[in-house]
């Protein structure tokens, strides 16, 4: 980024000394260099372009990951709730059971006292006021077994205590567990959150510097349409007089792409479309549109491998993202005559010619000027 700024500079720099006295061969020198640092801006849009993709796709998954877990700790707390629940029911259990303990022992130490102090005569008075041994038989078997239910009722009801206390140490076990897994849980959360703060972080910045490099390309444009209009002063005498153009591809007459604005195809932004693409297979022969002089043919940035013709009195056609180049500089062509193959050289997304009309530096629609 600072080096294509610096470079930026320079070329300002060196622009405002004297321009009109320089000449062509500077002119297309500087023009090459600024193309090459479009290009090399290009290059580092596209891959700030991956980035973010990379970190839009990062962001999704962490996102996901987070609803997950979020889930995950849902499930946790209805599960911990119901396990709390579990054990505020048992101890509730344990306390009735307690209460009934206490109250059932309460209840067999009156029996016992009522058994032995009954009208203050005494249990063996009670044994022997009996008329007949079976009598006797009679009411100690019902005392024995009196009190031999009441110690069964009070056995069972601390046997059911022990139980519900193994309950309520099994379920404060499960509890512990379900709290430690819970809090082991929130912490990978927290980490996750974290993680997507950084990568929006880094998607804000990458899209900063995104912005940037729209910033000096659209500069350096200026700077090259300022570069070939002085060109165009230096090469281009007198009027326009060839009439319409020819088709620059034989055969091959679809327009995929036509002049205007439009989304850009590689980089997926705004841009005027400053020719037409016609659609054409590799290799196909490219031709000139009418009769002119070459002022340029070499690889010319995004356009690839490109070819420049004026024709006179201000008009200049471009044929780019050619495969080969079949003239060169300052050579005489004629209309009709074969000068490069379709390719997909530069920025391109598949084979096909990008032409070009323009009228004292400015584009204009070719489709106006075709035959």
């Amino acid at each position: 980024m600072r080096k294509l700024s610096i470079t930026l500079a320079i070329l300002i720099c060196i622009s405002s000394v004297n321009v009109y006295a320089q000449s062509i061969s500077e002119y297309k020198n500087k023009l090459n260099n600024v193309q090459k640092s479009i290009t090399n801006i290009n290059k580092a849009k596209t891959e700030n372009k991956n980035k973010q993709e990379n970190v839009q796709e990062r962001i999704k998954e962490l996102d996901k990951e987070i609803n997950e877990i979020q889930r995950e700790i849902e499930k946790i707390n209805s599960e911990l709730a119901e396990t709390e629940r579990k054990i505020s029911t048992t101890k509730k259990e344990i306390n009735a059971l307690e209460k009934s303990i206490q109250e059932n022992n309460e209840l067999l130490g009156q029996r016992l006292r009522v058994m032995y102090k009954i009208s203050e005569v005494g249990y063996l008075e009670v044994l022997f006021s009996a008329k007949d041994i079976t009598e006797l038989l009679s009411n100690l078997d019902m005392i024995k077994k009196i009190v031999d239910h009441d110690k069964q009722i009070l056995h069972e009801l601390r046997k059911n205590k022990e139980s519900l206390e193994d309950k309520r140490r099994n379920l404060e076990n499960e509890q512990k567990k379900i709290v430690s897994l819970k809090n082991s849980i929130e912490i990978q959360r927290q980490k996750l959150v974290v993680s997507r703060g950084e990568q929006n972080r880094l998607k804000k910045q990458l899209e900063q510097e995104y912005s940037n490099l729209l910033a000096q390309e659209d500069e350096l444009n200026r700077y090259a349409k300022s570069l070939e209009k002085e060109i165009l002063k230096l090469q281009s005498k007198g009027s326009y007089a060839g009439g319409a153009f020819a088709w620059p591809t034989p055969g091959y007459t679809r327009v995929s792409s036509p002049f205007g604005n439009r989304i850009h195809p590689i980089f997926n932004v705004p841009r005027l479309h400053t020719g037409i693409d016609i659609a054409a297979p590799m290799g196909a022969t490219v031709v000139a549109a009418n009769s002119g002089t070459v002022i340029m043919a070499d690889w010319m940035g995004g356009y690839g491998k490109t070819v420049l013709i004026d024709h006179g009195g201000g008009i200049v056609t471009l044929y780019a993202h050619n495969s080969s180049l079949l003239v060169s500089v300052g050579q005489k062509v004629q209309r009709g005559q074969a000068i490069a193959r379709v390719g997909s050289t530069g920025y391109s997304t598949g084979p096909h010619l990008h032409f070009e009309v323009r009228k004292n530096g400015a584009y204009v629609d070719p489709m106006s000027w075709l035959r």
